[in-house]
């Protein structure tokens, strides 16, 4: 089993070569090896996604890991959808300004925006482009958005079975919108035929976390999520 796979796209967008450890390491002799051979191969960061435990949150801290998050996934049969009426939620047909700041907004508690070795701006430049690709691209299907009287009240993104971003505007939170976004998204995919829906945030994150609860969807995976800048 080879111990990482380089990361092309990510290491375009980062400037630095990247490469993710496999997952099936997960102790931390192995990852320490893995890191070795990272550096021997010119690897400057390592994305590092084991199960979670406190040990290895401990190691990964002490080894100078520069970012240590939780990655959850969530998912949910898209049988039995009942969609809330109100605002009008429809498919979006082009990216405008109002949807990438939408997406930036969304990457706020992000892993990029939480790396203090990544540079100031790089999870704006990620996530405007995210939205950008989420229109029938390497990163989406379709954007679906909520409108109101004043305009776009948030947004939420679809590549096949999977929900990508979410996101309320600020005038609109606590109103529902999210979980009309969410339920949307899970009845467009059972229109398509798909059995089931996923979503992966941050276990930080709580506030998403009770948004795909409270719409039904079961914690189906939880790990670490871990940045290693390798000088």
């Amino acid at each position: 089993m080879a111990s990482y796979r380089r990361l092309a796209w990510d290491s375009d967008f980062l400037g630095v070569a990247v490469a993710r450890i496999a997952q099936e390491i997960d102790d931390e002799k192995s990852v320490t090896r893995a890191l070795a051979e990272l550096k021997a191969a010119g690897v400057r960061l390592g994305y590092w996604q084991p199960r979670d435990s406190e040990a290895l949150r401990n190691f990964a801290r002490a080894s100078g890991a520069s970012f240590v998050g939780t990655h959850v996934r969530y998912e949910r049969s898209t049988e039995d959808v009942v969609v809330s009426t109100g605002l009008r939620v429809e498919r979006c047909a082009s990216v405008s300004e109002d949807l990438e700041a939408l997406a930036v907004q969304a990457g706020t508690l992000s892993r990029f925006a939480l790396d203090p070795a990544l540079p100031a701006g790089t999870a704006e430049r990620l996530y405007r482009i995210w939205m950008r690709e989420s229109f029938g691209g390497a990163m989406g299907d379709e954007v679906l958005a909520a409108h109101d009287a004043t305009g776009l009240a948030g947004m939420v993104t679809l590549k096949r079975d999977a929900i990508g971003l979410v996101a309320v505007a600020e005038r609109c939170r606590g109103m529902g919108v999210g979980r009309l976004l969410v339920l949307s998204a899970t009845a467009r995919c059972a229109q398509l035929g798909l059995p089931r829906i996923s979503v992966v945030t941050q276990g930080e994150n709580t506030a998403a976390c009770r948004l795909y609860e409270s719409c039904g969807y079961a914690l189906a995976e939880r790990s670490l999520i871990l940045h290693f800048w390798i000088i």
